[in-house]
Formats: structure tokens, sequence, C-alpha cells
């Protein structure tokens, strides 16, 4: 599956019953200071672990729609990286793979 996988990321292979889609990823802080800064400036003070607690916790402390008001702005979903999945998989097909699909010729004016 390595192989397979390589080949379809690099170098645009397609496999029968196979396709590209993003990876899964997590949500991160953007600015962990400006995080504290909302949470208590909006009367949260319990939002301490060892660390700042993690954005799922903090949400259900807050609720979806206070959490979106205060932190949505710091808080970030990365782009997941492609990963080959049977075709039957529920996520959209990734159409571009490899850098020569990310720059386009200049032809000047």
């Amino acid at each position: 599956m390595t192989y397979a996988q390589d080949a379809a990321v690099n170098h645009g292979k397609q496999w029968h019953g196979y396709k590209l889609v993003e990876s899964r990823t997590n949500r991160r802080y953007t600015d962990e200071d400006a995080v504290i800064k909302a949470a208590k400036a909006a009367g949260y003070h319990d939002i301490f672990k060892h660390s700042l607690i993690p954005i799922t916790e903090m949400e259900k402390l807050m609720g979806k729609k206070t959490f979106a008001e205060v932190l949505g702005a710091f808080v970030e979903k990365p782009q997941g990286k492609p990963t080959l999945v049977p075709a039957s998989d529920k996520r959209p097909a990734i159409t571009s793979t490899g850098a020569e699909n990310d720059f386009t010729e200049f032809k000047g004016d």
C-alpha cells in the first residue's frame, strides 16, 4: 500500500477502485496566549490542566456557539495530507497532486 500511495501522491498514478482524499486532522489553537486572554475575558477560568485544555473540551465547556464567537478566530483545521482509500470512502477525491500541478507557466504580458 505504501508504494501505491506514493505513486498516487507523487506521480499522479490512479488505481482502479481507489482514490486520493485528504487525511483527517485535528483542530489546534493558532495563538494560545490570545485564547487564554479571550476565554478569561469571557469569564472562563478553569481552562488549564498542565497546559491549555484541548479544543474539544473547551468547546464543551463554553458550548459550540460561544466557543465559535470567543475563540473561533484562534482555531484552525490544517489541510490533510493525501491518502489512498477505497473508492467507496465518503470523502471527495483530490483532483490535483504533485508539484507540477501547483505551478503554472508565466507567459508574460
